[in-house]
């Protein structure tokens, strides 16, 4: 049964190693970069763990002004912004295609309800996974003008 908790301190060391090794290393967020936006946005990084407590996946965004995800939108976190830019959706390879990835997209969905003034969810995502996030609610917006390593982005975006 997996679980689905607000991140902790103490979970960075397992969520900084599923990090590097889920993303190409000039995509991949450092270890400082995790801690701050746990640091400064802990209302919306949560952690799935499974039946033993272990770290198996976890999501993380921050919060920015304006409807269109931007550079200074993903390096920044904003604690009055109207939009929740989701950053990084990780799951351990050995617990993929069991709807982790899933639930935790949700469950930063329903987050993001409850944190007051944010009025949507936007995202960046490789081609292969448009079809994930549009299951889980988002509609494609088009190629993204971030450009974060060699691979083309699109955006996606969910109003809540």
């Amino acid at each position: 049964m997996t679980t689905i908790r607000p991140a902790r301190e103490d979970d960075l060391p397992r969520v900084t190693a599923l990090e590097q090794a889920s993303y190409p290393a000039d995509e991949a967020a450092p270890p400082d970069v995790l801690a701050r936006r746990l640091a400064e946005a802990g209302e919306a990084f949560l952690v799935a763990t499974d039946e033993a407590g272990r770290v198996i996946g976890f999501v993380c965004g921050t919060r920015a002004r304006g409807a269109a995800i931007t550079h200074a939108a993903m390096r920044a976190h904003d604690p009055a912004g109207d939009s929740l830019c989701v950053h990084s959706v990780v799951v351990d390879p050995a617990a993929q295609r069991r709807g982790v990835g899933s639930a935790l997209v949700r469950a930063a969905v329903e987050r993001a309800r409850a944190l007051p003034g944010v009025a949507r969810v936007l995202l960046i995502c490789k081609a292969p996974l448009i079809e994930l996030y549009r299951q889980a609610g988002f509609r494609l917006v088009g190629p993204s003008g971030v450009t974060h390593g060699a691979d083309p982005w699109f955006d996606m975006a969910l109003d809540l």
